[in-house]
Order: structure tokens, then C-alpha cells, then sequence
């Protein structure tokens, strides 16, 4: 071969070399499905060069930027209550920053990142490169054991896999690296936006393993186009590949079906760190002239109050963590709150020291009908116990309206265990309830009630023969300055208690209930738990109907709000509950475990969510104070969230043998403890038993024709629950 052959087949190999390897960075890229917003305002909305309002206004050329009602948007990252964006306007590529209560999501949110669980040990990665570089702890890789808890940040595909880019705690450090996707379980609630990336339109399957699709009107199979966006409310594999389960609305009509996963992916938005004052200062936003345009939406443009700078610097990480040590925080709590104190170097962790056991506690916040969830929950979440469940019917009992029934006893261990909610959201249902003026503002008070029929609205009432027209808003702050209760937690609990959806409240607060007419009830207070229909609400009305105390009769809105405040900062925040976990969990000396003031157990986890976004992007200097329960004898690790679970139910419905009695006869709800006799004559040689089953769910074996010897002959019919559980009912014939 001539030089110049060679040189060009050098040449040849190198730029397929140099193609190839671009193309193998490529697929390492982090691969964000980012979610696509629909502006929603009355006028325009103003964009921001930063997040928050006092940066100045996006200009293109001399022009400030706004964006119309209905128009669509990339979101790229979210920074505390400001969603950063992305858009085309006058075929020009602009990127700012928008209130993120302007925006609306075809799939109703947006993650920064999800939660998961480790289901079969794995090696994490540090990066994706061909050396597999893995992640060490003293010099050994880490390898995740199952059931770990990992908190997933972006997805990338390489060497024909997908994976996670998640931090995980190993022996109480905190580190990142790259995960095997199949090796994750996603925590999926009720639901995660996912997106399509793929070149090609997706098959929505009915029966993946099948390969049945699902047809639309027309008899045509659904197809999910690139860029499509749906709920995945699950994950399960077939024939080895993965497939998400999702809720896809086309043509205005929501499906359901399974779709490959290869080209699906999370839309996990990025979570961007405010801007540092130390090294950007916004610009204020200057008082604006008289337009003729059309008003625009924006945050008000009064000055927030100052918060109180603390009078000494925080302690450092090993100071801290001492600290919390003396105070009387177990190794377990001390970690998290470690990593907390991190990033909030002001916030004060306070131990709560109940004195009770463990196992005490859940024993008695366990009693049927005091803490509740529920029907649609997994049967896990669900309580058997007597009076809770019904063997017979296999149904369970509801103790408030039709649909809330007792939580099981592993329910109740995850939501009391404070160890699992120890991070930037959980924290708050741990936070002091008291009034905090430096704080808490109107416009949270605003965030809060967002997509509720008192966001940004006013109502009227009379008051000393005059009419007064105000903003559900301030009369929260007002609540909240007379009662010394946090507006923020009487705003959350309102939402809580009586917002149906966006347009909607309940009978509690709609003033037109018969009997009740102009009768308001806010936060349901003397609302008992009752199954008869409507029950609850008119025993709630009634208590803000008699009485002359906290303002009552509640005959109009104000009244109510404010007047409720009072009643539960005396009757609850100014004695000693008061914390959101403390209200629903009574574990003070007063009352314990009673006057808890909500049914619903998930209340406080909720509330704690509603409360960080009303607060929005936290100033880092910003002094709280968290009360966190501490118990006697608690488990070596945090309880675990309860999954799945099967139907229980294991009961005979009937039994009987055709043509004959028992000595005694079967009677629904026997418990398989008896023993059932029959005697028959030497003639007899065969019986035939018969039997049903309660639940659809179970299975049933030893019916059938016996034959039968001279003496005694033992039989037994056994019912297996789908959870797996065996029940037997014993026969005796005796034939003579």
C-alpha cells in the first residue's frame, strides 16, 4: 500500500473514531423530559431575568417581554416559587423566569426529583464512562443493599441500559452516583409526569405480554406521538422488557395502557439554587408608568418584611452535630438533621421528649376508627382488626362518610416514625405553629390557597350594619394575629378541610344547608366522624351554630375564619400542640392520645407540603424552630412505607353437605374454630361437600364428593386468602 493509501485510510478511521465516540457522549447526556407549561392569567404575565420579583423585566430589544393567557412554555428549572423557562416569541429563542402559580401542566405537576427503593443490590457508579469508575466508602464500592431508599435527580441511557443519577445515604454519608434502573422501584404515588422522546409514535398496549393494543372511537390503536406527555402510575416487566403504566388524554378522552419504556422518561425539572446576594444583587423593579396595554400579571411590588438576622453565627457541622447529642437526639435523627442544618444553618432542632415507648404509642394510636385513610388505598394501608374490617362481607368499615376507614397498624408506624420525614419538606409538619410577623405574609398566604376558590378573591360580609368586601387572604392574617396562630397552618388546614377542587368547596362553608342557612364552618371544627350522609357537616354546623364563644355564631365568613383560629390556638397550639404532627398525633401529657384534630393520617405529611409551598424559596438565614418527638425503645430503623398487600379476606360463606344437616348448623363469620358432625347410616358410602367463598379474591379446595369409610371420616375445606393466608373448617361424618 502507498503512503497516501495509508494516510487516507488513517484519515478514514479516525473521523469514523471521532463520529463514533461523539456519538457515544451523546447518549451520556442527562436526559431531562422537561415539562411544557400553559401560561394561565387575566391580561399578560411579565418575565423575569432571575426568580424572584425584583429582578428586572426580560427585554427583547427596548421591549419588556410578556407572555399572553394560553401560551406554551418549556419549563427547564424550578428555584423555590419561580419556574425558569424557555419560549419562542417573534421566531426569536428567549429563556426568564415566571411565578410558577401562572403556569398550568397538562399533567398537573412538576418534580425536581422522585423517590425509590432499592429491589435487588446493586454498584453505583460514578460516572458513565467505558472505565466504570465505582463509587467507594473506606476504600470498598458501595454496594446497595434492597430496600434502600434513593432519591432520583435525572435519567441517562448508556451501554443499551437505562439509569439513575441518585444520591442514597450509606453509613450515615450522603453521596451520588449512577444507578441500574431495574435495580430501582420508583415511588410512584398517584402518579409522576413522564414525557416521550421517541423518534416514533408508541403503541398504548391493553396486554403488553399480548401485544394488544388499545383502540380509540374509531377502532384504532392509540398511538403516543413524540413529545406526548401522561401520568405513569406504575411499572411492571413482560417478556423481560419494562413498560410504564399511564393515564394519556387524546382527543380529549383519557386512556389507560401500557407503553415500552426504552423511550420514555421522567419530567424531572432541574432544581436551580437562588441566585447568591453575596454575588448578584437583582435590580428593583421601577414604579411603572400609566399604559394603555392591557393590566399585567405580576407578584406585588410591596417590599417584604425583614426577617430578624440571628445574633450569633451558626455553629459548624461538628459543633452542630454534638449539640444535637446533648440535646438528646438518638444517632438516627441526628444525621438527617445534620444534613438539614447544612443547607439552613439557622434553623434550631428541638427534641421532644415524650418519655413513651414505642410500641406503646402505636398500640393506642392503633384503636379502630382514630386514625383513617382511604378505601382506595392498597390493603396494606388498611386496618383488619375487629370492627375494622368486616370477614363477612369483606368490606371494610368506614368511620367517616362512605370511603374513610382505619389505617393499619404499619401505616400508623410510618407516618408517627419522625425519622422519615427528617428532610426540606417532612421537617415542616415538626414546625412551631406560633404566629411568626417576620415571616409569614399575605402572598403566602396567596401560594397556599392557589387553585382553591379563595385564591386572590374577596367575599363580603356585614359587620356593624355596614358591608365590608375582603380577601379570604387577610382575613387569615387577621386570624393569625389575633389567634397567635400561623396563617400559613390556618390557610393549609382550610384547603385541607373544606376545597373540593378549584371551583368547588364543601357544605361546610356553602352557608345553604338546611337548617344551617348563613351557618359557616371553616375548618370543620365539632365535625364528628359520622356515616350517615351529610352527618359530618351538620354536626359541624351545628357546634358553629350554638355557643357564644370565638366569635360564635359563625353566621358569616369572617367570623368563621377568625373566630376558628382562636379556637384552635387556645384548644390546641397554646397547649403544647403545636406542631401539625402533634395536632394529629397527641402524644403531649394532656389528652393523650385524644383531642387529635383531624381523622386523617396522611393530614400532617400533607399540610407540611402545603406549608413549604407557601413559603416558597426559604432565605437561608431565616430562623425556625422545629419540635421533633423523640420515643422510648424505638426500632433500630425507620418504619417502613407500606406496599402493596393482597386481600386478606380467608371466610366460608356457606357449607353444608348436599342432602344432610350438620349436628350444628354453619352460621357466616365462623372463624374455622368449630368443629361440624354429621352421622349417617351404613348405606351411605359417598358425601358430597359444598362450600362458598367470601371474597372473589380466594381460593378454595376440599369440596367435592367423599367417599367414606365405616367409623369416623376427618374432612377439611380450606380457604386461602390472595394475601396467603390459610383458613380451615373441619368435618367429621360418621358413618355407622
Amino acid at each position: 500500500m502507498s503512503f497516501k493509501k495509508k494516510k487516507y485510510v488513517f484519515a478514514v478511521i479516525m473521523i469514523f473514531s471521532v463520529i463514533f465516540m461523539f456519538g457515544m457522549t451523546a447518549r451520556h447526556e442527562k436526559l431531562y423530559a422537561e415539562g411544557i407549561g400553559v401560561v394561565s392569567v387575566k391580561g399578560y404575565l411579565n418575565v423575569r431575568t432571575g426568580p424572584g420579583k425584583y429582578y428586572s423585566k426580560l427585554k427583547y430589544g427596548d421591549t419588556g417581554v410578556v407572555l399572553s393567557d394560553g401560551q406554551r412554555v418549556t419549563v427547564v428549572g424550578k428555584n423555590g416559587s419561580w419556574y425558569h423557562i424557555k419560549f419562542k416569541q417573534n421566531s426569536k429563542n428567549l429563556s426568564g423566569y415566571v411565578n410558577r402559580k401562572y403556569l398550568k401542566f397538562k399533567t398537573g405537576k412538576t418534580y425536581s426529583s422522585i423517590a425509590g427503593y432499592i429491589v435487588s443490590e446493586v454498584y453505583v457508579r460514578k460516572n458513565m464512562n467505558t472505565a466504570k469508575v465505582y463509587i467507594k466508602h473506606d476504600k470498598e464500592k458501595i454496594k446497595l443493599p434492597v430496600k434502600r431508599k434513593v432519591r432520583v435527580y435525572s435519567e441517562k441511557y448508556a451501554e443499551k441500559k437505562r439509569w439513575y443519577y441518585a444520591s442514597f445515604k450509606y453509613d450515615g454519608t450522603t453521596y451520588k452516583g449512577y444507578i441500574e434502573a431495574d435495580s430501582v422501584d420508583i415511588t410512584y404515588g398517584t402518579g409522576l409526569p413522564g414525557m416521550s422522546k421517541s423518534s416514533m409514535a408508541l403503541t398504548l398496549y391493553a396486554n403488553p405480554s399480548k401485544r394488544t393494543a388499545v383502540l380509540n372511537s374509531s377502532g384504532k390503536s392509540v398511538l403516543i406521538q413524540k413529545g406526548a406527555q401522561f401520568v405513569i402510575t406504575s411499572q411492571k416487566f413482560f417478556n423481560e422488557k419494562k413498560y410504564f403504566y399511564i393515564k394519556v388524554i387524546s382527543a380529549k378522552t383519557t386512556y389507560r395502557g401500557y407503553v415500552q419504556a426504552d423511550s420514555v422518561y421522567f419530567q424531572l425539572v432541574r432544581d436551580e439554587n437562588a441566585v447568591s446576594k453575596a454575588t448578584a444583587t437583582p435590580s428593583r423593579t421601577e414604579t411603572p408608568t400609566k399604559t394603555t396595554k392591557p393590566e399585567k400579571t405580576e407578584e406585588p411590588t410591596k417590599e417584604p418584611e425583614k426577617t430578624q438576622t440571628p445574633s450569633s453565627e451558626p455553629e459548624t457541622a461538628a459543633e452542630f452535630k454534638k449539640s444535637l447529642k446533648k440535646a438528646g437526639f438518638p444517632d438516627d435523627y441526628i444525621t438527617e438533621l445534620a444534613n438539614l442544618h447544612e443547607k439552613y444553618p439557622y434553623w434550631q432542632f428541638k427534641p421532644y421528649k415524650t418519655g413513651l415507648k414505642w410500641s406503646d404509642v402505636i398500640k393506642n394510636e392503633s384503636k379502630v376508627g382514630l386514625n383513617l385513610l382511604s378505601v382506595n388505598k392498597s390493603y396494606a394501608w388498611k386496618s383488619t382488626a375487629s370492627k375494622a374490617y368486616n370477614w363477612k362481607t369483606d368490606k371494610y368499615i368506614p368511620y367517616d362518610g362512605s370511603t374513610w376507614v382505619t389505617a393499619s397498624k404499619k401505616a400508623v408506624k410510618y407516618y408517627m416514625d419522625p425519622r422519615n420525614f427528617l428532610d426540606e419538606r417532612g421537617i415542616f409538619q415538626f414546625e412551631s405553629l406560633e404566629y411568626q410577623s417576620d415571616s409569614q405574609t399575605q402572598s403566602g398566604v396567596e401560594n397556599i390557597l392557589n387553585n382553591t376558590p379563595m385564591h386572590n378573591k374577596k367575599y363580603k360580609y356585614t359587620s356593624n350594619g355596614k358591608s365590608v368586601s375582603v380577601k379570604y387572604s387577610k382575613t387569615f392574617m387577621t386570624a393569625a394575629k389575633k389567634s397567635k396562630v400561623s396563617p400559613y397552618h390556618l390557610a393549609s388546614r382550610v384547603k385541607q378541610e373544606v376545597v373540593v377542587s378549584s371551583t368547588k368547596m364543601s357544605n361546610s362553608v356553602s352557608g345553604t344547608v338546611a337548617g344551617y342557612k348563613g351557618i359557616y364552618n371553616f375548618y370543620n371544627i365539632g365535625a364528628n366522624n359520622s356515616v350517615v350522609a351529610g352527618g359530618a357537616v351538620a354536626n359541624g354546623l351545628k357546634w358553629a351554630k350554638t355557643g357564644s364563644t370565638y366569635l360564635r355564631p359563625w353566621n358569616n365568613r369572617y367570623k368563621s375564619i377568625v373566630g376558628g383560629a382562636q379556637y384552635i390556638g387556645k384548644n390546641y397550639i397554646n397547649i403544647g400542640q403545636n406542631t401539625l404532627y402533634l395536632e394529629k398525633f397527641n402524644v403531649t401529657s394532656k389528652n393523650r392520645y385524644n383531642h387529635q384534630y383531624m381523622g386523617n393520617i396522611e393530614a400532617p405529611n400533607n399540610e407540611a407540603t402545603k406549608t413549604v409551598a407557601a413559603y416558597g424559596a426559604i432565605d437561608k438565614k431565616m430562623p425556625m424552630v422545629f419540635s421533633i418527638p423523640v420515643y422510648e425503645k424505638m426500632p433500630d430503623k425507620p418504619c417502613d412505607v407500606p406496599s402493596g398487600g393482597k386481600n386478606p379476606n380467608n371466610y366460608l360463606k356457606t357449607l353444608y353437605i348436599k342432602g344432610y344437616a350438620f349436628d350444628s348448623k354453619f352460621v357466616l363469620g365462623d372463624n374455622g374454630t368449630k368443629t361440624y358432625t354429621l352421622t349417617v347410616n351404613n348405606s351411605v358410602a359417598s358425601v358430597k361437600i359444598c362450600a362458598t367463598k367470601v371474597s372473589k379474591y380466594s381460593t378454595l379446595t376440599g369440596t367435592g364428593v367423599k367417599n367414606l369409610v365405616v367409623g369416623e371420616n376427618t374432612f377439611y375445606v380450606k380457604v386461602k386468602s390472595e394475601s396467603g393466608n390459610t383458613r380451615k373448617y373441619k368435618i367429621v361424618v360418621t358413618r355407622k
